[in-house]
């Protein structure tokens, strides 16, 4: 039966055939435990086991992904870092990447990190061993003020290897970048800094594409099983909103029809499930167009024998052209090869060896081009390393498990999260999946009777989850989307929430030599969690403004007589036309923040209750408008940024934010209720 063997979704295009033919799960059973079952099989390094197995009880716990009080999602509390090989010089690549270093060490104030020279990767360090060296726990929940939350990987596999990525990831979000010239870098760079400062102009709009070719089990079940489904979930979600979800589907995949849709049309998130092209290591297609999606252009496996497959089959690098725009877009695919390749074989137990499968271990080069385009690229591209499984969505059995992506793909989309923490599911479930397995294989070990349907789907199911990584910056999050013309809409308050529930962060009491800074007051007096600085809040609900008519039926007063309707009328009437200058003034209010933060020796001296600050040397300065842009004043001593000054700086930032927001929120508040009011609500 079909469902007794494990397809692979991967095609090898030098030889035109399956790159792995079907494998029954019994057979796989049987290699997975060999002939002495060992806990080796699922990782070598008994320290990574554990930390997988602390992984996934604090998974089943509930326990923080960051310390208790931090909120994930903010960078200012979770922290950003870089991490450059040892081994290699980080200025030229640092320099490219100046624009977005700069965005985040503001972002991420006292908690941004980089790691060069020194304190970089060095060859054959473990995760542990790193962390270490950091002065960063290594294992638990992490604590931003040690070590950053979100790390971005900088270089390729080959100075810094996928598994240290694994690695680290079970434990931190973790993304890579690896271009091969500076203009590349600093082309993502910018894309990155004027997505999350200015917006984006993409629709709100998600693509699944799932290829089906004739004759062809491994994509009949990623379409059915994964493509079709997850759209359908999406789409009938509470939270979807304004979310527009399409399906392309079988046939309608083509290659031409990929590359319209990309460089015409591009929606804001691309999810696509197809074979991913696979060569010989000595084939000199294998670094350009290894992991690219075969479309539907292929007659499948038995039309298509022991040829090479041309590239008019497949979408590659070479296919996106230089004025294509992608810009704050994220790419999802699953498909073998997808994020990029090792030098040896992942899977062993399938040939019975570890054999050499590329010359060296790389970065795919279709989600390097789709970051990097000059007129504005992808912001992530969440993608597998080696081969894809159907078990990471389906088991034996015919039971579907796509909830992890689901999970994920909601997250990103509807929480607005950064894509980092969304892809924590699928770090969750390679935990849970290694914790389980090692208790199986140890069991064997001892002469136990193991299932071989259910061993072979959970060691599937782990190396899928283990492989799928994020190319980019895993702080980069859906962008905000600009209006295309608002000069024919009518007036509207918009009020911006925030869905943060960590507490503040509390600002230091004036005293001798300590700056005072000037904060916009919260209006309810009570205090306010700090919002992400330089961020919007993933929803912006949108009351309008709209005056009843004089006379009109209010609904609220029964049989009263006509002259106390006529007085409440007119009272109504003058305090909304009170309440609309009241906003008006409040919108141009909250459209330019201004924090400046001044110095003195002499607090005592300083006018400051009246707003004088005569005397005070000013030392840091943030403007920032409602859509985002923002102008900042960094101060500097002789060691270079003042970093004390600078954290005190950013929190207010943070703060004014926050009490911007709740004002509006107030005000648009009253305006509703006095709608609902007078509407008879």
């Amino acid at each position: 039966m079909a469902e007794d063997w494990l397809y692979f979704n991967g095609v090898n295009a030098s030889r035109g055939e399956y790159a792995h033919e079907p494998i029954p799960v019994r057979e796989l059973a049987r290699l997975i435990l060999g002939e002495r079952p060992s806990p080796d099989r699922i990782d070598p390094d008994p320290e990574q086991r554990a930390a997988l197995r602390e992984r996934y009880l604090a998974d089943v716990t509930g326990a923080f992904r960051v310390k208790e009080g931090v909120d994930p999602t903010n960078l200012a509390q979770a922290g950003w870092g870089i991490i450059f090989p040892a081994t290699v010089d980080p200025a030229p690549i640092r320099e490219a990447l100046s624009e977005l270093l700069n965005w985040r060490r503001v972002q991420a104030g006292p908690r941004y990190r980089e790691c060069s020279g020194e304190r970089g990767y060095r060859p054959g360090e473990s995760k542990a061993a790193f962390l270490r060296r950091q002065g960063a726990a290594t294992s638990g929940p992490v604590d931003p003020e040690r070590f950053p939350y979100y790390l971005l990987l900088v270089g390729s596999p080959e100075d810094i290897p996928f598994r240290f990525q694994y690695q680290l990831d079970v434990q931190y979000a973790v993304g890579r970048i690896h271009f091969a010239t500076l203009d590349e870098y600093a082309a993502y760079a910018r894309s990155v800094v004027v997505a999350e400062r200015n917006g984006i102009t993409l629709p709100r709009r998600i693509v699944f594409a799932g290829v089906q070719h004739p004759d062809d089990v491994a994509t009949s079940r990623s379409l059915q099983g994964l493509v079709q489904p997850l759209a359908t979930e999406l789409v009938g979600h509470p939270q979807r909103g304004e979310w527009e979800i399409s399906t392309l589907s079988g046939s309608d995949v083509t290659k031409e029809r990929l590359s319209q849709l990309l460089s015409n049309a591009p929606p804001t998130l691309l999810f696509t499930a197809s074979h991913g092209v696979e060569f010989e290591a000595n084939d000199p297609h294998q670094l350009y167009h290894q992991g690219a999606i075969l479309c539907a252009d292929w007659p499948g496996p038995q039309a298509w024998r022991q040829r090479p497959i041309p590239p008019a089959f497949y979408l590659a690098a070479d296919d996106i052209a230089s004025n294509t725009s992608l810009h704050g877009a994220f790419v999802f695919q699953f498909a073998c090869f997808g994020a990029g390749c090792p030098r040896e074989d992942d899977f062993p137990h399938l040939r019975g060896t570890r054999s050499v499968i590329a010359a060296k271990p790389f970065v795919a080069a279709l989600p390097r081009r789709l970051l990097s385009l000059p007129r504005g690229g992808a912001l992530a591209y969440i993608g597998h390393v080696e081969r894809a499984w159907t078990f990471s969505f389906s088991d034996t059995r015919g039971g579907r498990q796509i909830e992890t992506f689901s999970s994920t793909l909601r997250r990103l989309l509807f929480a607005g999260a950064p894509i980092g923490y969304a892809l924590e599911f699928f770090n969750e479930r390679y935990a849970e999946l290694a914790t389980v397995l090692t208790e199986d294989i140890e069991n064997a070990r001892w002469g136990q009777a193991i299932d071989p349907i259910e061993l072979s789907t959970r060691w599937t199911e782990h190396n899928d989850a283990r492989s799928y990584i994020i190319l980019g910056d895993p702080a980069t999050r859906l962008c905000r989307q600009l209006a295309a013309d608002t000069a024919d809409s009518p007036p509207r308050l918009t009020i911006q929430s925030s869905s943060t529930e960590t507490p503040p962060i509390a600002a230091p009491s004036p005293t001798a030599a300590e700056p005072v800074t000037t904060i916009p007051p919260s209006p309810s007096g009570q205090p306010v969690a700090p919002v992400p600085a330089g961020s919007l809040p993933p929803e912006t609900p949108v009351i309008p403004v709209a005056l009843p008519e004089v006379g009109a039926s209010f609904g609220l007063f029964g049989n009263k007589p006509a002259e106390t309707m006529q007085k409440l009328s007119t009272a109504l009437q003058e305090f909304g036309e009170r309440l609309a200058t009241t906003l008006q003034q409040v919108i141009a209010d909250a459209a330019h923040l201004e924090v400046e933060t001044y110095t003195t020796d002499a607090p005592e001296t300083i006018n400051y209750r009246q707003g004088d600050f005569r005397g005070a040397s000013l030392r840091a300065v943030t403007r920032m408008s409602l859509d985002g842009d923002t102008q900042v004043l960094v101060p500097t001593n002789a060691e270079g940024i003042d970093e004390r000054l600078w954290a005190i700086h950013v929190s207010m930032v943070q703060q004014a934010q926050t009490n911007r927001a709740e004002m509006v929120r107030a005000i648009a508040t009253a305006a509703a209720g006095l709608l609902g009011v007078l509407q008879g609500k």
